[in-house]
């Protein structure tokens, strides 16, 4: 399982501690004691092909004690946006804590086509006076996020400046890595009359499938439009073509938006099948960004009938490496 990863815990080592034992047989290894909650650590010398050939592998046969967490340094080189292309590409969410690189394969997932967001009438009430935009304001998001989302404190939010750039950066990885036209996106709702940013979130779409990362709300000045711009997110990406929204761990608000938890077997299964779809999301039009035209538009999936017939996308015939035989962070925001 994994052969050439390490084994490494999620606390920060003691000073004196020794390196993290090799996984060449992690069942003798957590008998003996040696971790804790532990996690594979991805060596920063292990080649990417290799890399990609494993990753799958554990998926389907379980991360060290039965974890959810891998562990890989962040740093800006060219190799991060790579490995978080490839993460990406096999259904893991990359997300940051400790000042690492923390790719999360979640037990269960919650999952829902956009096609059947669930719109409630306070939601359609409250998306007067409303836009929603696509990667028209990175920067602002981020801090957004960094300023508004925490677990405990202000300024606890997973989604550092260094994992930012890293999202970014992914726009320009090899293709070789970059399959399924994977990008990163800022995701924007205005007050109209203001011009004010008042929720938002970062995700990222692989093929036919856009994961939601983190995102932000202006509660306070403004109630309820966190549930706005998800409902018009949902209604977007229908119109865009995607045929599934990853929301992450399971948390309230996203069953009621319609979601529905799956295993991680059945995950890998439907990021398998989506992947080399081919799917794009753009920003909407002047006429289409108002949200209460998107929630009050035609039915979810009448747009469908107007795409044009899907082909896999150009290079994405690699086959997906055959098996052998899925929040938080450590210190995070409020994570998918």
């Amino acid at each position: 399982m994994g052969a050439g990863l390490c084994c490494s815990r999620v606390a920060e080592p003691r000073r004196h501690e020794k390196r993290p034992p090799e996984l060449g047989a992690p069942a003798r290894a957590a008998r003996r004691g040696r971790t804790e909650r532990g996690m594979a650590r991805i060596p920063s010398s292990m080649p990417l092909d290799k890399l990609d050939l494993i990753l799958p592998q554990l998926i389907d046969n379980g991360l060290p004690d039965n974890g959810e967490f891998l562990l890989a340094d962040l740093d800006a080189s060219k190799r991060t946006p790579a490995l978080i292309a490839i993460l990406v590409w096999h259904g893991y969410l990359p997300m940051g804590g400790m000042g690492m690189l923390l790719p999360k394969i979640h037990k269960a997932r919650c999952v829902l086509p956009p096609s059947e967001v669930h719109v409630g009438k306070k939601v359609r009430k409250r998306a007067k006076g409303f836009r929603l935009s696509v990667n028209q304001a990175w920067p602002a998001v981020v801090s957004s996020i960094q300023q508004l989302t925490f677990t405990y404190s202000k300024g606890d939010c997973w989604l550092t400046n260094e994992i930012a750039a890293a999202y970014q950066a992914v726009g320009q990885a090899d293709s070789q890595w970059r399959r399924g036209n994977i990008r990163f996106h800022s995701i924007e709702l205005w007050h109209t009359a203001s011009g004010e940013l008042v929720a938002g979130e970062i995700g990222y779409t692989c093929g036919g499938v856009y994961s939601s990362c983190t995102g932000f709300t202006r509660k306070a000045d403004y109630p309820g439009t966190g549930g706005v711009q998800l409902a018009a997110l949902g209604r977007w990406l229908a119109r865009c073509g995607f045929e599934l929204w990853d929301l992450g761990m399971e948390l309230d608000y996203k069953l009621e938006l319609g979601g529905k938890m799956v295993s991680r077997s059945d995950w890998a299964e439907k990021i398998r099948a989506l992947r080399s779809l081919p799917a794009e999301l753009t920003t909407p039009a002047a006429e289409d960004a108002e949200a209460h035209r998107l929630l009050a538009g035609p039915p979810p999936g009448a747009a469908e009938e107007e795409l044009p017939a899907r082909q896999p996308l150009a290079g994405s015939s690699m086959p997906s490496p055959s098996p052998m035989a899925q929040e938080p962070a450590v210190s995070s925001a409020v994570p998918a």
